[in-house]
């Protein structure tokens, strides 16, 4: 397993984890989800990502129930919702957290969304108080521009923002032209979501390539070089950035044996190229 830092802490992660997403949503599935957590986990996926609004707890449920027993060997990332922002809204909505996935301590704390009801004073000063309390070791954002980065920076004080949690994949490379070069400049670890893209209409953006498209052809082309998957080829590109993890959605073993297989390689640069020009950066989307 490769392995990154987390901001500037000195703690190393996988530079691939797990998301969960939809998990929770269907109790038919949910020992086919535990036992792919478990899987991931025992090889090397250990860094696990969920939040209080997947399946309105539900996800953070089977997350607890997957890390019954091995809770030392984990890095356990949840999200507060943005409704939630407020001062005792936070505090609230992590000790709900921690109930549901049965654990003494957060490892990363994210605010899941910026909020238009609470300034980021109340949200950044709970997490503080957290932090102090030995509640949550580590605080990040998600989905933040430069600017509320900066702000909640400000607020938290001495206490180091220390990841912005983004989508990032071929098709929305927006993060290249001022999210991700700020968080090198300043050592924040950029957590990408989604690297196969999004779902259908989510934020208007394409999805992962179909099969007989152009953009796939090119992926699975570059793919047979290396005995390699259009998604290995996607994911491996993804994760070509330093400071850079990522945590696509693995709700079985085999998405999870994909997963992996995009770790030990590297793209050459005629690859690359041919990659940057038929998936072009195309600034701020």
């Amino acid at each position: 397993m490769l392995f990154r830092e987390l901001g500037k802490t000195g703690i190393r992660i996988p530079v691939i984890g797990q998301g969960t997403w939809k998990f929770g949503e269907d109790k038919g599935r949910e020992q086919e989800e535990i036992e792919a957590l478990r899987f991931g986990i025992a090889n090397g996926l250990k860094l696990i990502d969920t939040a209080e609004e997947y399946a309105n707890g539900g996800a953070e449920k089977v997350v607890g129930k997957a890390i019954q027993g091995i809770r030392k060997e984990v890095f356990l990332v949840t999200k507060v919702s943005a409704r939630n922002c407020s001062y005792k809204g936070v505090l609230n909505s992590a000790e709900a957290s921690l109930d549901r996935l049965k654990t003494g301590h957060i490892d990363l704390y994210l605010q899941h969304w910026p909020s238009d009801q609470y300034d980021l004073s109340e949200t950044m000063g709970a997490m503080v108080e957290l932090v102090n309390k030995g509640l949550v070791k580590y605080v990040g954002v998600s989905n933040f521009s430069i600017h509320l980065m900066e702000r909640a920076q400000f607020h938290l004080g001495k206490v180091p923002l220390v990841c912005n949690q983004v989508g990032y994949h071929l098709n929305d490379r927006s993060i290249e032209s001022d999210v991700l070069p700020f968080a090198k400049e300043n050592g924040l670890t950029i957590m990408g979501y989604s690297p196969f893209g999004y779902a259908p209409g989510v934020f208007g953006m394409k999805g992962f390539p179909r099969v007989g498209s152009q953009e796939r052809n090119v992926l699975e082309s570059i793919g047979v070089k290396y005995n390699k998957t259009a998604h290995q080829v996607a994911l491996n590109w993804v994760l070509r950035q330093e400071g850079l993890v990522s945590i696509p959605k693995a709700s079985n073993k085999e998405h999870i044996i994909d997963n992996l297989n995009a770790l030990n390689w590297e793209l050459e640069k005629e690859d690359l190229e041919q990659i940057e020009f038929n998936f072009p950066f195309s600034g701020i989307s």
